[in-house]
């Protein structure tokens, strides 16, 4: 089987709002694309004339049922906005919030190409937004340089670069030489430069910190680890109790108890956003004796890529119809 485009898909998190729990872990709705307002609300007269910033977190999900890893996934802006407000966007945790924001996380975004360039050049000027911008192009980074008015167009070229050097900057011009030619020429003002965000890890559910607290049980977490699933598995803490030698209840650190099981059946407790289980812990991996009281505690993390896009409209912004940004997720599959 294989991860199908439809599979991609955005998440809202627990907290939408302009507070500093705005934020959180990742919920089971899912963003509707190029729906209005589906991320950021609309800017009204007052609000240009004030200026603002919003910031708003998003999670980025191959929800495959198969449980199949999205290898090699990547997420970038296709282009700036046509209007005189800017976004960018930074890499967040699984359960920071706006709060946990310091100012000094990388920022992502794109620009537009300003000069045109031939096949078989490797330097680009590129002007971004607004001064506080010029830093999303960095040495040895991917870049993904497009002239298609929209991703998914058939129109038009795209390619990706990797960057050669520190850029040079000159006001909201920023110089990029590439170690790749060009395959393609771009028409400056009509060519985009993006900044490409690659996680460090092909993207698949995980689960970590396990932790035993018994004098004579065992469970074999190596042989038959828990089982996770691609669109049921949230972030959480949970901890394992036994009420007996046989019977244990598991609850989670937000969602409180999940239910009961035994060392005699698999246990697979349902979300109910989603029908489909947290995990699953196999029977088979029991041993030794286990008593009251005694514990596991372990932590799932979704296969799901957090960030926080951050819209600023200067004071004074005027209005433009139609304004908006588009993010893209992109992975290989088997």
């Amino acid at each position: 089987m294989t991860i199908l485009e439809s599979e991609l898909k955005a998440y809202y998190p627990a907290t939408i709002s302009d507070a500093t729990g705005n934020g959180g872990r990742i919920t089971a709705n899912a963003i509707t694309p190029s729906a209005l307002q589906n991320v950021f609300p609309h800017v009204f007269k007052a609000e240009r004339l004030a200026g603002s910033t919003k910031h708003r977190k998003l999670f980025f999900r191959a929800a495959n049922d198969a449980d199949e890893t999205l290898f090699a996934p990547s997420i970038h802006f296709h282009r700036p906005t046509i209007g005189g407000d800017w976004c960018y966007f930074r890499v967040g945790s699984q359960r920071d919030t706006q709060g946990d924001l310091t100012g000094s996380e990388r920022k992502y975004g794109a620009g537009t190409l300003k000069t045109t360039v031939t096949a078989g050049g490797s330097t680009l000027v590129v002007t971004v937004e607004d001064a506080s911008l010029t830093g999303m192009f960095v040495n040895g980074d991917k870049i993904r340089l497009t002239d298609k008015l929209t991703p998914g167009a058939t129109l038009g070229n795209e390619e990706e670069l990797t960057i050669s050097g520190a850029p040079s900057v000159s006001g909201v011009d920023v110089t990029i030489t590439t170690t790749e030619t060009l395959a393609n020429g771009y028409t400056g003002g009509s060519a985009w430069v993006s900044s490409i965000y690659y996680p460090a890890t092909d993207l698949a559910c995980t689960v970590d910190n396990w932790a035993e607290t018994s004098a004579a049980g065992t469970y074999d977490e190596t042989t038959y680890p828990v089982i996770t699933d691609n669109i049921g598995t949230v972030e959480q803490t949970w901890t394992l109790t036994f009420t007996d030698a046989t019977s244990y209840t598991v609850v989670g650190d937000t969602l409180g108890s999940v239910g009961s099981g035994t060392t005699a059946a698999d246990f697979a407790p349902s979300n109910p956003a989603v029908s489909k289980p947290y995990f699953t812990i196999e029977s088979a991996g029991w041993g030794g004796t286990w008593a009251l009281n005694e514990t596991i505690v372990w932590q799932t993390h979704p296969n799901a890529i957090p960030i926080w896009e951050t819209r600023v409209v200067p004071a004074g912004a005027g209005s433009q119809a139609g304004n908006g940004i588009t993010a893209v997720f992109e992975g290989e599959t088997a």
